[in-house]
């Protein structure tokens, strides 16, 4: 078994590989070759234990994580976790990879399928509401799909400004990154916004003027009880463009529109049927993609490294 770190990881495949074989994994959702069981699911508090299983016709792989929201006050990851591969003919095992840094690189590319396709292709400039592990490799993966000028980021932590300000210097050295003051600075500012928080409340602001034309991409609220976007961007969109199915019933930011009749089933789309019907996109310009996130990812996200540490005979082979 081939042990896989963060830093083999980071390093497998390029950014624009990343979103590509993501595009792959959304468009396999739907595939009954692939297998994609609905996660477990463990509240402690505000904590929370997720078993995500994902069987495909070569591999499964199986992703235990843990998402500790208050670890950002100490300076810790609020997501750990690991992924086992295996082999789908005997089982056996393939390697074992760092959850939380697979984690960051399948979310952020499975962002920028959102960016790839709802956003303006000129777009310069992007938002970033909450800069933690998600949002700056959104962030960087999102400096592949257009041509970024700045970036425009804004958290309560001192300590996650200086790691997102340090991150940047490091992946994206020729990309302004401007320090806001509240999120409304973000979004007057930017083409583009990415909301990667753990808010209850919405936390983009709740007047139309000040968000129509932007696409939203909206990582947070994975649970029912959280909420990032406000009622204001309901009545702008065609679409709510998801990456998986269960959002109707895990996030609260579709939890709550649906039961408050602010969009109907009908508009809650996979944006697999994007991929597939470019002109399924419609006519307004603010655009809203929710993600969730889903197994398959993991599956896909898993079997691209593995494949690559492979070749380039990366990470530590060990015997259990």
């Amino acid at each position: 078994m081939r042990i896989l770190s963060s830093q083999v990881i980071e390093q497998a495949a390029p950014p624009t590989l990343w979103t590509d074989v993501m595009e792959l994994a959304l468009k396999a959702s739907a595939d009954p070759d692939y297998y994609t069981p609905q996660r477990m699911h463990v509240d402690i508090n505000d904590n929370s234990l997720l078993l995500m299983p994902s069987v495909g016709p070569d591999m499964f792989a199986t992703k235990l994580a843990s998402i500790f929201p208050g670890n950002s006050n100490y300076g810790k990851a609020v997501v750990n976790g690991t992924v086992l591969l295996n082999e789908g003919a005997t089982g056996d095992a393939l390697a074992l990879l760092n959850g939380a840094k697979l984690t960051a690189m399948r979310t952020a590319a499975v962002a920028c399928v959102g960016i790839r396709h709802l956003s303006d292709p000129l777009a310069t400039t992007l938002g970033i509401i909450g800069g933690g592990a998600q949002g700056r490799h959104i962030a960087w993966l999102a400096s592949h799909e257009r041509d970024l000028e700045r970036v425009f980021v804004y958290d309560q932590s001192p300590q996650v400004i200086h790691e997102f300000i340090n991150f940047m210097a490091d992946k994206c050295p020729n990309i302004d990154v401007a320090l806001c003051e509240d999120a409304q600075q973000v979004v007057v500012n930017s083409e583009v916004v990415v909301t990667a928080t753990t808010s209850t409340e919405p936390v983009l602001p709740n007047l139309e003027d000040l968000i129509v034309g932007k696409c939203f991409i909206c990582i947070g609220s994975y649970k029912p009880t959280m909420r990032e976007i406000p009622e204001a961007v309901y009545r702008l969109i065609d679409s709510v463009w998801v990456d998986a199915n269960q959002a109707k019933t895990e996030s609260g930011d579709l939890v709550f529109p649906l039961t408050n009749n602010l969009v109907s089933d009908e508009q809650v789309k996979h944006i697999s049927l994007l991929l597939n019907e470019p002109g399924a996109l419609g006519f307004r310009e603010t655009r809203l993609f929710k993600t969730v996130g889903e197994g398959i990812f993991d599956l896909f996200a898993a079997k691209l490294v593995f494949e690559k540490a492979r070749e380039g005979n990366l990470g530590e082979q060990v015997s259990i």
